[in-house]
């Protein structure tokens, strides 16, 4: 089975007065990415964190391999999600952020240098490792906090 994100009918209201969601249906394939646009206001950062686990809604499903997410917390649903303002360790260097999440996994040294070799490549800081964050572009940092 493909893993797969699934929202029906998500409804999510901020007092009685402003309703932010409204009857949002989404299905996504393992894989995609997904970039939510739109105006100021209009429930963006609100839906991603949602899907992370972060804010409740009001009404509606989330199914990830057909099992709800409803009662999952978000540090065991294992979603990435890039906060308007991210946060990087200043004392440590491109690839030790990178590896922060996989150590506190307790992954093994040579599966964490696998795979922040992977996430470099991908998002094109290959050979950026040992560069101290201040040494990076806003969006270089931005692609560190997204590895």
């Amino acid at each position: 089975m493909e893993d797969e994100l699934i929202l029906q009918d998500i409804n999510k209201s901020y007092g009685r007065d402003i309703l932010m969601l409204r009857d949002v249906n989404l299905s996504l394939a393992r894989g995609t990415k997904l970039s939510v646009l739109g105006p100021s206001g209009c429930g963006k950062t609100s839906l991603l964190r949602i899907i992370a686990g972060l804010e409740s809604f009001d009404s509606g499903r989330i199914l990830f391999n057909g099992r709800s997410l409803a009662q999952i917390p978000s540090h065991r649903r294992n979603f990435g999600y890039m906060f308007q303002d991210f946060a990087l360790f200043p004392h440590m260097n491109v690839f030790e952020n990178v590896a922060f999440g996989l150590k506190m996994k307790r992954r093994s040294g040579k599966d964490i240098v696998t795979r922040v070799d992977e996430m470099l490549e991908l998002t094109g800081l290959e050979g950026y490792g040992r560069r101290s964050i201040y040494e990076l572009s806003g969006g270089e940092r931005q692609r560190v906090a997204l590895a």
